[in-house]
């Protein structure tokens, strides 16, 4: 604990300079660059700390660096009063809940000082606190939707707690690879997953209003919230049997591979769409000739998009490469390059008539890859 805390201090002595008697006192502006640079770096350490699995130095850090900060808000004083009362807060949770508590008071006083201008959106999985906030957010939620009645979790049968980690994992799978996270999820499709439960529109709500109760008490911001349940609720059609009768013409919506033209259609748009890429100097396929493929690392890549298009669009195939990050890594790729990818796959999808609404949805699933693919300088 005193390293946490040693931490925390020499945060502080950078923020306030360590100023002498003579020095004229800081300008506000002055005041607050340090102060968001005190707040940053505690909030950067910290996260590592706590994905270490030590909570409690995550917490004592945190706890520091805003006991040394909330007197030099004196020229915010709504910044300031939130900031004491999260604090307070935080000393009757537990240690786990409390660290989360402290970072919301660290991220209020960036963000309202400093407001990122432009700055790449990160994806979503880490937006959410990675692996190990999401693995504390899904053990949580699996215990409250077991409890919950209106989801009638075990459709009937008795709980099999032996089974309950394997789920676990599986969700935070599900969950890393549908934000831009690095674990695959291995699991089932949903629509197998779930075939034969029954599941009513009125069971996948409450499991949905479960999952933002837990996610209000690990203090997810709002933004992040919405974008998880948009998520979720794009599994709806796969996860809700519906009884006889006409089902609602938005849930009759087919998946979008299917939209697509299945397997063959996609296989021969990713052809073409590779062809194109590779001849198109904006893109920079090769890297400058660093990466050069020959017909059977082309045949290859063309294999694992149409694995990847297929697993982000409802489709049959799982994606058997590795993660985005992982696979990009080192390569440079600019915004610009990403961008002309795009516009060559929309060139490509409008040659085979694919409907505007379609390409739409393609595209802005490529787009959510766009952080873990594009290097920033």
């Amino acid at each position: 604990m005193r390293v946490r805390v040693l931490l925390a201090a020499l945060l502080l002595a950078g923020t306030v300079g360590l100023t002498r008697a003579q020095d004229k006192p800081l300008e506000r502006a002055d005041l607050d660059k340090r102060v968001v640079s005190s707040v940053y770096e505690a909030a950067l350490i910290g996260t590592d700390i706590f994905n270490k699995g030590d909570h409690g130095g995550c917490y004592r850090l945190y706890e520091g660096t805003l006991l040394g900060v909330v007197p030099l808000l004196d020229h915010r004083p709504r910044l300031q009063a939130t900031a004491k009362t999260r604090l307070e807060r935080a000393r009757k949770m537990k240690i786990a809940d409390a660290a989360f508590e402290l970072r919301a008071a660290l991220d209020e006083i960036q963000n309202e000082i400093a407001p990122p201008k432009d700055a790449p959106k990160k994806a979503l999985w880490d937006r959410l606190g990675g692996e190990a906030a999401v693995k504390a957010v899904v053990h949580d939620f699996v215990l409250v939707a077991i409890d919950d009645p209106k989801v009638n979790f075990t459709r009937g049968k008795k709980i099999d707690a032996a089974a309950l980690p394997a789920l676990e994992k599986s969700l935070v799978e599900l969950i890393s690879q549908t934000t831009g996270g690095p674990l695959k999820y291995t699991g089932k499709d949903m629509k197998a997953a779930h075939k034969g439960m029954g599941i009513t529109d009125a069971e996948f709500d409450a499991l949905a209003a479960d999952l933002v109760t837990v996610l209000k008490k690990y203090n997810v911001p709002k933004a992040e919230t919405d974008e998880l349940l948009k998520i979720v609720g794009s599994t709806r059609a796969d996860i809700v049997e519906k009884a006889t009768g006409k089902a609602p013409e938005k849930l009759s919506i087919k998946p979008l591979w299917d939209r697509l033209g299945g397997e063959p259609a996609v296989k021969a748009v990713v052809h073409d769409f590779v062809a194109t890429a590779a001849a198109d100097k904006k893109v920079n396929f090769t890297r400058n000739g660093k990466f050069k493929l020959d017909e059977k690392g082309v045949a290859h890549l063309e294999k694992t998009l149409v694995e990847l298009i297929s697993q982000t669009t409802g489709g049959p195939l799982k994606y058997s490469g590795k993660s985005m990050k992982e696979s990009h890594k080192g390569m440079g790729i600019t915004d610009a390059e990403f961008n002309a990818l795009a516009a060559d796959l929309v060139d490509t999808l409008k040659k085979y008539k694919v409907p505007q609404t379609e390409i739409d949805e393609l595209v802005k699933i490529v787009d959510s890859t766009r952080p873990d693919i594009v290097e920033k300088n």
